[in-house]
């Protein structure tokens, strides 16, 4: 019986190269990834990066750091050869981008490659090697600092090769790639040349906010700065009007390297979550600077993931520091256009808007938005102008639920439910407590509620009884009701009372904080379909402007639609 056989091989070191070469090196960025973030690692402060046909034939990648010790340049092709580490533990105390000494050697494995490196104080040497094949060093010209160049990326993987996208799609990932690295490293300097042309150049220690600009191609951002224990967040973040169909406009770094997070996406897409419409996504450019300690960059080859330690708190800390900028802003602040075209106005003619409730009477829609204006007679509430001093119009009422107002060159359409949701919601999380209109019940109601439903009521128990609730137990899950908000009391109670829990319960879930205050905004609305006079509809529409954010509803749903007489113009092909 024969014992010689055997179906385990120890793979040569050109094939485990050319398989390593697929985890690292899988597109011509992420060669650029790799040797720009390996630029940054030898100091440098003024970096090259010039490609052809996408980096498929050219990438080049030109630094004026600290160099290569002349015995040290034939190693750094060699497979877990690495100046940044010594031992594991170095791995989780990590100041570099790179560690893993693979990027080099896969990169070499699969094209021409060529390596000029200049010590201050020892001689230029150049390295080059053929997909893979021995290296060859000789003496060269060059000053201090290090050049790559790759050549024919991937020809001798024309399997590999095949599956890439277009030149033009693989420069486009390079660009963008560039843009991100370059946003929350904002103190280097670097040139793109794309055949043979320049195809950028960002100037050392620019702002963040400026480059930031430049980039985005947008002037509505803000810049921000906060620091807890040992977390410290920059960030270039959008003003609420700016609203894209995609999330990859949200650039996250951590001590400088791009990764991709999708908790820390969430965290800055939650800060927006009532300012801007679902499905639509800020512009936002994050650098978190945390110990290395707290987290682990080792998880994946191309690094381009990484594990916190503490993932919630660091979740909390983006999302309260991106929130509490974007509260912090005026909608004069926001600058924006929808906004300054209404509101470009002296405060000082725009009359207070005031509630004045009876709590235990009925209150109308006329005594929600008038109630204190008691200086306006009825004669005056068409001059719409003259009582408040805006030059918009207001046109009238679409449906019984959508209010139309003219400015200038445009018309606007606002949505009476969700405005007057918005007005209610800011001035309910602005004050104390709140005093609403309630019935005191003669007889009492009683329900029994799940469990769920019943943490909800309790947990929710101050503001929902500022809303106009009075409750107690009655045993085990039943709760009695005492007073009821007059806003329910003529529609199905029952249902009102377990819808209210059911959105709070659901609101809640998302992160929301203040979900009660959500849900009672929007049942002590205005609702769609009521008739509204235009003394109402101008109230309506002045107290919307002055709030912190008149464009979204706290859910996250548009209020305002503009359009112009120049679109609307062309429907009749005038």
């Amino acid at each position: 019986m024969l014992n010689n056989s055997s179906e385990i091989f120890q793979l040569s070191g050109d094939v485990s190269n050319k398989i390593a070469a697929g985890e690292v090196v899988e597109r011509p960025v992420n060669v650029v990834k790799e040797l720009v973030e390996n630029a940054v690692d030898a100091s440098s402060e003024k970096i090259t990066v010039e490609i052809a046909e996408g980096g498929l034939n050219l990438i080049k990648v030109m630094d004026d750091g600290k160099g290569i010790f002349p015995e040290d340049i034939e190693k750094t092709i060699d497979r877990f050869a690495t100046s940044k580490i010594r031992d594991i533990n170095d791995v989780y105390e990590l100041s570099s981008f790179g560690f893993r000494g693979e990027a080099l050697a896969a990169i070499s494995s699969v094209c021409d490659f060529s390596l000029v490196s200049k010590r201050k104080g020892y001689d230029c040497l150049e390295l080059k090697s053929s997909f893979g094949g021995q290296p060859v060093v000789k003496p060269a010209a060059g000053i201090e600092g290090t050049i790559v160049t790759v050549k024919n990326l991937f020809g001798n993987l024309p399997a590999r090769r095949k599956f890439l996208k277009s030149s033009s799609a693989e420069q486009r990932e390079i660009v963008k790639f560039i843009r991100h690295f370059m946003l929350t490293n904002y103190h280097l300097s670097l040139r793109l040349i794309v055949d043979e042309k320049e195809f950028f150049l960002f100037p050392k220690n620019e702002s963040m906010l400026d480059r930031a600009r430049k980039i985005f191609k947008e002037k509505k951002i803000v810049h921000l700065t906060n620091k807890y224990e040992n977390l410290k967040i920059e960030a270039v973040i959008s003003t609420p009007e700016v609203q894209k169909f995609r999330r990859d406009s949200i650039v996250l770094s951590v001590n400088g390297r791009v990764i991709k997070d999708n908790m820390l996406t969430q965290a800055v897409i939650q800060a927006y979550k009532r300012l801007i419409p679902e499905g639509k996504f800020p512009l936002a450019a994050i650098r978190l600077d945390i110990s290395p300690s707290y987290m682990d960059v080792n998880v994946h080859p191309a690094k381009l993931f990484v594990k916190f330690l503490n993932s919630g708190e660091i979740f909390s800390f983006v999302y309260d520091s991106i929130l509490e900028k974007l509260e912090s802003l005026t909608p004069h602040g926001y600058d924006s256009d929808n906004y300054t075209n209404l509101s470009d106005t002296d405060e000082n003619r725009i009359k207070s808007f005031q509630y004045s409730y009876n709590s235990e009477e009925q209150v109308s829609v006329s005594d929600f938005l008038t109630a204190a204006d008691t200086s306006v007679s009825s004669d005056e509430s068409d001059n719409i102008e003259e009582v408040y001093g805006y030059d918009f119009r207001i046109i009238g009422q679409l449906f019984n639920t959508v209010i139309i107002c003219e400015f200038d060159d445009f018309f606007y359409l606002i949505d009476q439910h969700i405005a007057h949701e918005r007005i209610l919601y800011e001035k309910y999380k602005s004050e104390s407590s709140v005093d609403t209109a309630s019935v005191v019940l003669s007889e009492p109601l009683v329900m029994n509620l799940g469990e769920e439903e019943l943490e909800i009521l309790n947990n929710n128990k101050h503001v929902l009884c500022d809303f106009g609730f009075d409750f107690e137990s009655f045993g085990g899950e039943t709760v009695k009701f005492n007073k009821l908000p007059s806003e329910i009391l003529n529609k199905d109670v029952v249902s009102e009372i377990k819808t209210i829990l059911e959105e709070t319960s659901r609101l809640s879930r998302k992160g929301l904080k203040d979900s009660s205050l959500v849900v009672m905004s929007c049942k002590s609305a205005i609702k769609a379909g009521e008739k509204l006079s235009k003394y109402e509809m101008s109230h309506l529409v002045n107290e919307l402007l002055k709030t912190k954010n008149p464009f979204t509803c706290p859910h996250g749903r548009p209020i305002i639609v503009k359009q112009s007489k120049e679109e609307l113009f062309k429907n009749f092909h005038r």
